[in-house]
């Protein structure tokens, strides 16, 4: 397999591994407080919300492939190396958007900040492990 089908299989793989793991948080683990929280804010139709799926995975897209480059520059090899790059990558992508969201919106609550501080580097972490792992599997 040569090398640009590699990095493909990458991040299709990342992509898959880090959006189950944010669906595991977001529908099992912690969905109650998302959607009685989310409510007041969302697009709701039918009493569910509507989620606009180019734009969710525009984002998908965004933040596993600065999570990808961000770890591949910083030593892939290195699997401590690659955990704290995504720690650091979850916490200013989902940390910040949590307190970016309650500085700014009357309605998002302190419980949601709360969870997204958590969950960004937890999730991160887990991107940049993922990454640091399959890199070593396919281009070994």
């Amino acid at each position: 397999m040569n090398a640009v089908l590699k990095f493909i299989l990458l991040w299709l793989l990342t992509l898959i591994l880090f959006s189950l793991a944010d669906a595991v948080w977001h529908f099992l683990i912690f969905g109650r407080a998302y959607k009685e929280d989310f409510k007041v804010l969302a697009l709701v139709e039918k009493d569910r919300i509507v989620f606009r799926k180019f734009y969710g995975f525009l984002a998908q897209f965004v933040l596993i492939s600065s999570l990808i480059l961000l770890v591949l520059l910083c030593k892939p090899e290195n699997l401590k190396i690659s955990v704290l790059v995504g720690l650091l990558v979850g916490l200013l992508a989902i940390s910040v958007y949590g307190l970016t969201n309650y500085a700014l919106m009357k309605d998002w609550s302190f419980r949601l900040t709360r969870l997204e501080i958590f969950w960004g580097p937890v999730l991160g972490a887990w991107g940049g492990l993922v990454v640091s792992l399959l890199y070593r599997w396919l281009f070994r």
